[in-house]
């Protein structure tokens, strides 16, 4: 798992919602989210704007990006 998908997995099982779950809410298939959480494909920016909008959080916190 690639460390974007271990972020968005640990996202979403702590706020206890299934990929399906989120897959409606954000407009996508559940097999979408498990293919990007195991590292098998990577979120297009509209997606990533989408799996931030669903959390909450600004881009910078859903990537797990710090400053330095």
């Amino acid at each position: 798992m690639c460390k974007f998908g271990k972020r968005l997995n640990g996202l979403r099982v702590k706020e206890g919602v299934t990929q399906r779950q989120m897959a409606k809410h954000i407009g996508m298939s559940a097999g979408t989210i498990a293919n990007l959480e195991n590292g098998y494909s990577k979120p297009s920016f509209d997606v990533l704007i989408d799996i931030a909008d669903y959390f909450d959080m600004s881009l910078d916190d859903l990537v797990g990006r710090e400053r330095r």
